[in-house]
């Protein structure tokens, strides 16, 4: 042998030497031990650039570091990360070989190699990850999983090398195969468990939808599919059992699904809480979260996978903190399915939040943190379609007691025909006096303003035709008075349609008061608006009884408990002896001029002004 060749050699022995001793300490397998988690017991090294080869790393002594997790997590990252550790038997195990298997159980990593070496052979590379075929892993499982045989003499070194557009995390455990068999059955149960429930809850609720029509319920079923794809992807069971040859689809797939869980949940509760009606800024909000994650779900079929899984986590993450924060609201406003619906968003708050900062690398990966996302999805699809039922009860006890006050009043006029055949003139004359007295109160109704039991605008214009004609046959003076609250939009914005109802209901009470006469009128013209009329008044009169209003109004609190403050009104004035009994127009277009007026000097007036038509 050539001094050349000798010194090759030499320096290939101290580098299996340096190997063996940067490895650290070799695991010792009993034969009793069918399974052993290997976190805490590697060494791994950050790859920043992912450029380092098996050669490199297997005779690299310095940049190693002992594990301090039980589940390696990363996080985020564009690094690789390389992974080793070493094995042997103890030295009275006296089988020949005994088969073990190494699971990474973390199905949505793209790039998994695996080196085995086994005294001084050559290495054996398993190369798998959610972006080669399925078929190519060694062993059949939703997990990476590949044969590893610990001979009874000599030591079996192992080195990972992991990268991922995903989150980064490496749970590694050895089995004795007879234990993966247990482990992997009991797996399988709990998932046909949890799946088959997530199934049943989605057509049972589909066919609830297509008996009722409620769209709640079509939301409800898309979130709760979405949820299932999303859960199913992360433990590699789409991968396995639906596209096991298209890799491509993986990472666009948690993508979509997890924007699918945050649109349809947003939309769900936005028609549940019945937002449109009861709180219209929040149904903003709530399409909002409904539509951004739509376009993350479109982008990551075109974009990379790690800025759109982020950027969907974030909305993911906001949107559950703010269907949180309206479930209090609307549970504020008394609505009857909140409470439910509450505690239900409260599983999947907890839920998601600990599957993100998981995800996110920061928090460990243990059993919890890992199955937090199907325990939150099945008791928050659980309790909400509990809420559901709830609501459906609730609405159906509302009809119930709808109908049996219908039955009630239907027996009532039963009741009223007995009598009527014992003694039929005098219920016929005492039918006759109801029927003008409800007659009387419908007209009074369909003429009355709900909130404010002013005139509405249509009464309003009925008396008008009749007071004007009347003027113009007494040729006397006719005055209207157009009132419109200052700043009213900014008062319902701040403080809620609710304070504004009642700032109208005291502005009504304010101008009743200042009505002295029986012929003076005031109606709710519309919004925030009134009208005065008042016969028999001229210019001075009418602006008279401005000023009292405004003053009155001044010295009147608005106060529902919470918020105290005065309003103003800009008042417009007009008044005239009717020419011909058809322009009355005229005298509106006035008194709406000179409140137009009003408010362009500055509001918290009175304008008019006196014309050669005014007062004959």
């Amino acid at each position: 042998m050539t001094t050349k060749a000798l010194h090759k050699w030499v320096l290939l022995v101290f580098a299996m030497l340096a190997s063996f001793i940067a490895q650290g300490e070799t695991q010792v397998l009993s034969p009793d031990q069918d399974q052993l988690q290997l976190g805490p017991l590697v060494e791994y090294l950050e790859d920043p650039k992912g450029t380092l080869s098996i050669d490199t790393i297997s005779s690299q002594a310095s940049g190693w570091q002992p594990s301090a997790q039980d589940v390696l997590s990363f996080g985020y990252t564009a690094s690789a990360y390389w992974v080793r550790f070493s094995l042997k038997r103890q030295s009275n195990d006296d089988a020949r070989t005994r088969p073990y298997v190494l699971e990474i159980a973390y199905p949505v990593l793209d790039e998994v190699d695996v080196y085995v070496f086994q005294g001084e052979g050559p290495a054996i590379h398993y190369a798998m990850g959610d972006q080669l075929p399925y078929a190519q892993r060694p062993i059949d499982h939703p997990n990476f999983a590949i044969p590893l045989e610990v001979s009874p003499s000599g030591v079996t070194r192992v080195y990972l090398r992991v990268q991922s557009s995903s989150s980064t995390q490496i749970p590694l455990t050895l089995y004795q195969n007879q234990k993966l068999v247990e482990k992997s059955y009991e797996t399988a149960v709990s998932q046909a468990l949890f799946y088959g429930a997530m199934l049943v809850m989605v057509f049972y609720n589909l066919l609830i939808f297509i008996s009722i029509r409620d769209v709640s319920y079509l939301h409800y079923v898309m979130m709760v599919l979405s949820m299932t794809a999303l859960l199913a992807g992360m433990e590699g069971l789409s991968f396995k059992y639906l596209w096991p040859e298209v890799t491509w689809i993986n990472d666009p797939l948690l993508v979509i699904s997890l924007a699918g869980v945050v649109s349809f949940s947003a939309l769900f509760f936005r028609s549940f809480l019945t937002l449109p009606h009861a709180r219209p800024r929040l149904s903003r909000v709530a399409l909002f979260f409904a539509f951004a994650p739509a376009v993350t779900a479109v982008a990551a079929l075109f974009l990379p996978y790690r800025p759109m899984m982020l950027i969907t986590l974030l909305l993911a993450m906001t949107g559950i903190l703010a269907g949180a924060w309206i479930g209090f609201l609307r549970w504020r406003d008394g609505f009857h399915g909140a409470r439910l619906f509450n505690i239900a968003w409260s599983c999947l708050l907890v839920a998601g939040f600990l599957l993100a900062v998981n995800k996110l690398g920061l928090v460990p990966r243990d059993w919890f943190s890992e199955h937090i996302a199907q325990l939150g999805a099945g008791a928050q699809a659980i309790l909400l379609s509990f809420a559901m039922a709830h609501r459906m009860t609730y609405e159906r006890r509302m009809r119930e007691q709808a109908q049996k006050e219908s039955v009630a009043a239907q027996q009532q006029m039963l009741n009223n025909q007995i009598r009527a055949n014992e003694d039929l003139d005098r219920i016929v004359r005492e039918r006759t006096e109801e029927l003008e007295k409800t007659n009387a109160k419908l007209k009074e109704i369909s003429a009355t303003d709900g909130l404010t039991n002013l005139l509405n605008r249509r009464a309003f214009e009925e008396t008008f035709l009749t007071e004007y004609k009347r003027a113009y046959r007494d040729k006397s003076s006719l005055a209207v008075l157009m009132i419109d609250l200052d700043h009213f939009k900014l008062i319902n914005d701040q403080h809620g349609h609710p304070f504004g109802d009642l700032c109208l209901i005291r502005t009504a009470e304010v101008i009743r008061d200042n009505l002295r006469r029986p012929s003076d009128i005031a109606a709710r013209y519309g919004g925030e608006e009134f009208i005065l009329l008042l016969p028999n008044t001229d210019t001075q009169g009418a602006v008279c009884v401005a000023k009292n209003i405004l003053e009155s109004l001044s010295q009147t609190l608005m106060d529902d408990g919470e918020r105290r403050l005065t309003i103003t009104a800009s008042i417009g004035v007009a008044a005239r002896v009717p020419q011909d009994q058809v322009s009355r127009e005229t005298l509106l277009k006035g008194a709406d001029q000179n409140l137009y007026a009003a408010k362009e000097s500055g509001r918290n007036r009175v304008e008019w002004q006196v014309s050669s038509a005014d007062e004959q």
